[in-house]
């Protein structure tokens, strides 16, 4: 612990220090041609540095955190004359400078090329990667695929298109791992059944806090956050199409469609999706012959069909004097999936009859606003409904081949798949969440921020075929209330520090109906804990940098933790909230010349007290969320990657290597102590290139061919002192790669798209959760049309 608290002392200092204030100016004023209309979007940039602006559509700018001295300032914009002054500034003083610029009417033409949102997120004291999906938009891989190229990043899944999906970041999975769309909870904004079924499509990028997470979400994760970012609205109609469809009856069918009216701020934004799969891959299982001994047989999967849609449409008006935005959401989607076998194994009898149907709906109020330059606001608030469905209802026996061995006995009788019990069973959630978000400027260096985020469930449930003691029918409420508050402070533009506090609130209250007992047996707690955490970056030169970061974190037990999933898993109140400390340390690299390069290690340690855990029981029921005392998961990260001079070839590598072990000797684990956590990959690297051809056939037109890889080493799906000696308790090492082609056109606003893609391109065999066997050789097609 004395080293722990020497590297927290070493990143709170830069707040200590450079809070007294630093040395900078900031420079405004107003950009207009020569009849003196506004000029929007002219770049404004300090010379041979990082620190630049645009101008917005009144053609007004400030640059800000200039160091103290004689500056050079340069102006770029799009068909006018590049123009440079000179100027001197005082410490905290704001120099007025407006440009007046000159058409260029010449052959010349001027090139400027500003840092995207990725870009300077990255560049930003935050623990965070930020994944661009403008080649992914294009390919087959779904958002699951897509993050899984990350380093740090596991995405694992119980089969294919549609089945259940566990995400690992560093380790740390499921829950502990929280996840937005444009800073709200996903689950509350129409995807709930997990971040692999989010369209692609319909995403512009996907930022990945890495253990260290922003105020501005309001909270609770342990591992990091995922939040997912939809494309902004711009001036008139826009919108995209796709459709896919390939092996194993895949289809998928996304439309986004945004109109924005200048005049007014009005705009409108809709969209929607559809997935369906049959899934009838074919996997390796053992079948009994006519004697009864099992023998290795392959067959196609017979069960496991997917279905799933939603709508969303968003109305509203922005930047307006009133408001920089209003706006309310509503949303709808539906799932459907057919369960072929236990979800934690492929041994033993499959199920024919059992499938889970899940519904949302919800709507989201925003409201953003500026007050001036120093004070804004973020707010929105939401209520979310869901349903889920489990059905296990039968009157046959099944075996691999899809035949109905046994035929139940007795007229009427209808039993289970899962167990001999049949069961149709509803879990109803209803859920408000509310985020305020204030932003205060003290100074072009200082600034803090203020997050306030309350969220409430009440989940209860009813299994048709209990006619007597129904457990599903426990009525439970949570509330948890996560404020943060956090202080921010640029330093010559080379240093930038974050340090914030949390605070995490919990009380949560179940109601279950007890055999024998007249009255419901009613449990209550409430839990109350603080954070704090930290962030600095520096930058050495303009292609050098290193980032830390801290955070000593709290996830507070999630709806089904505590009360089970009215399925698989059984409730427990006892849980304990997680804590981490959480520590990162990362590298940068970027080379600027015409040839680009990068090179990007990253080190990390979550150090966690009261992991939840789940553990299986004997039947599919039996599971249960469980703490171990202490765990450990350290490692690095390496991300590197090479463009050509003429953009032409892109290559890009990346690995992770992770130790996830069990640190306490005591409590229900101890036996296993120091072993690795089960089923949890702790080596892993992807690998991919791309190239471009321009203008073939057609002008206007590009040709790319892309190939991705990854592989991933063995890894035990239990204890590692327990299945070192059953090879059907360790997953294969493997190595997976796909190759594909797509052929874009422009013409005038329209850019239309097609794409052929392999994947598992050498048909190799494939496992993910507990060793359950995913697709192999598969070939897809996708049309893409933007406008």
């Amino acid at each position: 612990m004395k080293h722990l608290y020497i590297i927290v002392i070493f990143l709170l200092f830069p707040s200590i220090v450079f809070a007294q204030g630093t040395s900078v100016f900031s420079v405004y004023g107003k950009v207009t041609d020569q009849n003196g209309i506004p000029i929007p979007n002219a770049v404004v940039v300090l010379d041979s540095s990082s620190i630049y602006t645009e101008t917005d559509t009144s053609g007004t700018y400030m640059l800000k955190n200039i160091p103290t001295g004689i500056r050079k300032i340069n102006i770029h914009s799009m068909a006018y004359h590049s123009q440079s002054f000179k100027i001197t500034g005082q410490k905290n003083e704001s120099v007025l400078l407006n440009f007046t610029m000159e058409e260029d009417t010449g052959e010349d033409e001027v090139v400027i090329k500003a840092k995207s949102e990725k870009e300077l997120l990255e560049e930003s004291a935050n623990a965070v990667y930020v994944v661009d999906l403008e080649k992914a938009k294009l390919q087959t891989a779904d958002m699951g695929d897509v993050l899984a190229q990350t380093q740090g990043v596991s995405v694992r899944r119980s089969g294919g298109l549609g089945s259940a999906t566990r995400f690992s970041l560093n380790g740390l999975t499921g829950d502990q791992v929280r996840f937005f769309l444009d800073g709200i909870p996903l689950e509350y904004s129409g995807y709930s059944f997990g971040i692999a079924t989010v369209p692609v499509n319909l995403i512009e990028r996907v930022e990945i806090y890495k253990g260290v997470v922003p105020v501005q979400f309001g909270a609770d994760a342990l591992g990091g956050a995922v939040n997912i970012v939809s494309p902004s609205i711009t001036s008139g109609l826009h919108g995209s199409l796709s459709y896919q469809a390939g092996s194993f009856g895949t289809q998928r069918v996304t439309a986004d469609i945004k109109y924005l009216n200048d005049s007014t701020g009005f705009f409108v934004s809709g969209g929607g999706f559809y997935d369906y799969a049959k899934n009838n891959y074919k996997v390796d299982v053992e079948v009994p012959n006519e004697k009864g001994k099992l023998q290795p047989a392959t067959v196609r999967r017979f069960h496991d069909g997917y279905e799933a849609g939603g709508l969303n449409l968003t109305i509203g008006v922005k930047d307006r004097s009133w408001a920089k935005e209003l706006s309310i959401r509503t949303f709808y989607s539906a799932y459907t999936k057919e369960v072929q076998h236990a979800s934690l194994s492929m041994d033993g009898i499959p199920y024919g009859d059992v499938m889970t149907q899940r519904k949302s709906a919800g709507a989201n109020l925003v409201y953003r606003q500026n007050f001036g330059r120093k004070f804004s606001v973020d707010f929105v608030s939401g209520y979310n409904y869901s349903e889920r469905q489990f059905i296990d209802t039968s009157h046959c026996v099944y075996d691999w081949y899809g035949n109905c061995i046994v035929v139940k006995i007795n007229p009427g009788e209808v039993l289970g798949n899962v167990t001999s019990r049949a069961s149709h069973q509803y879990t109803w959630d209803k859920n408000i969440y509310s985020r305020f978000f204030g932003v205060w400027k003290i100074s072009d260096n200082h600034t803090i921020r203020l997050s306030i985020a309350p969220t409430y469930t009440h989940r209860t449930g009813r299994e048709q075929f209990n006619n007597t003691y129904d457990p599903a029918a426990a009525v439970g409420n949570l509330l948890n209330w996560v404020n943060g508050i956090e202080y921010k402070v640029d330093a010559f533009y080379k240093l930038e520090n974050i340090f914030f506090v949390k605070d995490y609130l919990q009380k949560v209250s179940i109601k279950e109906p007890m055999p024998g007992l007249t009255e419901p047996l009613v449990t209550e707690r409430s839990i109350h804990y603080y954070g704090l955490g930290n962030g600095v970056r520096y930058k050495f030169t303009h292609n050098f940098s290193v980032k830390a970061s801290y955070e000593y974190a709290t996830r507070l037990p999630r709806p089904d933790e505590l009360f089970g999933d009215g399925q698989f898993i059984s409730n427990n109140m006892d849980l304990k909230p997680e804590r981490s400390h959480n520590i990162n340390l990362e590298f940068a690299y970027k080379s600027h010349a015409k040839a680009k390069w990068y090179i990007q290690p990253n080190f990390f340690m979550r150090r966690i007290k009261d992991l939840i855990f789940l553990n299986i029981g004997a039947t599919d029921g039996d599971n249960v969320y469980q703490n171990i005392v202490d765990a450990v998961s350290t490692g690095v990260e390496f991300l590197a990657g090479w463009t050509s001079q003429n953009d032409k070839l892109s290559l890009n590598f990346n690995t992770t290597y992770q130790k996830y072990y069990n640190n306490s000797e005591d409590g229900l684990y101890g036996a296993f102590y120091t072993e690795r956590i089960p089923n949890m990959p702790y080596f892993f690297a992807n690998a991919g290139a791309s190239y471009s051809f321009k203008n073939i056939l057609l002008k206007n037109s590009q040709l790319n061919p892309f190939w991705n890889m990854r592989y991933i080493h063995n890894f035990y799906n239990s204890w590692e002192s327990a299945g070192s000696k059953d090879s059907k308790k360790t997953t294969p090492s493997q190595q997976v790669q796909s190759i594909g082609l797509t052929y874009k056109l422009k013409i005038k606003e329209y850019e239309w798209a097609v794409t052929g893609e392999v994947q598992n391109l050498f048909d190799q065999n494939v496992y993910d959760f507990y060793r359950i066997q995913k697709p192999g050789r598969a070939f897809y097609v996708k049309l893409i049309l933007q406008f």
